[in-house]
């Protein structure tokens, strides 16, 4: 008898516990973005591997917002995010073993951007009908199966939710870094250095939290990006030769005139690349693949995180 009354105030007092951490987490300063591990610049004798021909028909992908993407956090950890709507978010996958599992949840909102530290815990950039589709930051120390109340996002860099040419910085400013063209992809350094990737192929740079935008190239049917301290990185393009996409190094900010073709099923707005901690994360469609040089090789993981639909 005694053991029955106990028993309800002990799991009353375990589910308030655990709502603390979530909301603790949730208001926590949003971070200065410095906070997704960038991996240093790196060197290879390694020659990129040149597209192969496809043979057979082949429609290569479109240069779209990114709707599918990958955060890496590591060598073994990744995230990879659909991003749904206001009204009807998608969801996640997660791995802590170089994609041999995955977990799947629920995201909070449209989320835009993920900022994880391990297989476990992340904030999600994002907004959702219930806060009326405004900028919104969430928490979870339990790979997305929970999500602590919305907090501010005012110091987080993210695309815009409800503005594909808008990209909100980390001064808690919208700003348009590719005028009346669509922000294709965003890749962040620091509160202050943030790269896009434009619609029409322009990479465009800040260093001073996004006031102003300098143009640092310009790539042709380029689909994703991402870049890390040493500006080491990868691009990847659309090219009729190689039935997938094209995954091109980047060194000392420039990309190398070839790359390695990842054969792959494509989905437009669904391609996506990401480095942390010295590890390299592409996702195409519905498979994944790494690499630990930008030069590749691109390895397949043993699993995808979902059939693609």
């Amino acid at each position: 008898m005694e053991l029955r009354r106990v028993a309800p105030a002990i799991g009353l007092v375990a589910l308030l516990a655990a709502d603390a951490v979530l909301i603790a987490w949730a208001f926590r300063p949003a971070p200065a973005d410095g906070y997704v591990p960038a991996a240093a610049a790196t060197t290879s004798s390694a020659r990129p591997t040149p597209s192969v021909k496809a043979t057979g028909k082949f429609t290569p992908p479109t240069p779209v917002p990114v709707e599918q993407y990958v955060t890496a956090v590591g060598p073994t950890i990744a995230w990879v995010a659909r991003a749904g709507s206001c009204a009807n978010p998608d969801v996640l996958w997660v791995t802590g073993d170089q994609g041999a599992t995955w977990t799947r949840n629920a995201l909070p909102g449209r989320v835009l951007r993920l900022l994880p530290d391990s297989s476990k815990e992340a904030q999600a950039v994002g907004a959702n009908a219930g806060t009326k589709c405004s900028l919104k930051l969430w928490a979870t120390t339990d790979s997305g199966a929970e999500w602590g109340k919305p907090g501010d996002a005012s110091p987080a860099w993210t695309r815009d939710p409800n503005d594909a040419q808008a990209v909100h910085t980390a001064r808690d400013e919208a700003v348009r870094p590719c005028g009346p063209r669509n922000v294709i992809d965003l890749t962040v350094l620091d509160g202050s250095r943030a790269h896009v990737l434009c619609a029409n192929g322009d990479v465009r740079a800040t260093t001073d939290g996004g006031r102003n935008w300098r143009k640092s190239y310009a790539s042709k049917n380029a689909l994703a990006l991402t870049m890390a301290e040493g500006g080491s990185g990868v691009i990847v393009k659309a090219d009729s030769s190689c039935r997938g996409v094209v995954a091109v190094p980047i060194a000392s900010g420039k990309p190398a005139e070839l790359g390695e073709c990842v054969v792959a099923p494509t989905v437009d707005g669904r391609i996506s690349v990401s480095n942390g901690a010295n590890a390299w994360w592409l996702v195409v469609g519905s498979q994944v693949f790494t690499a630990e040089e930008p030069v590749g090789p691109w390895t397949r993981t043993k699993q995808d995180p979902a059939p693609e639909g």
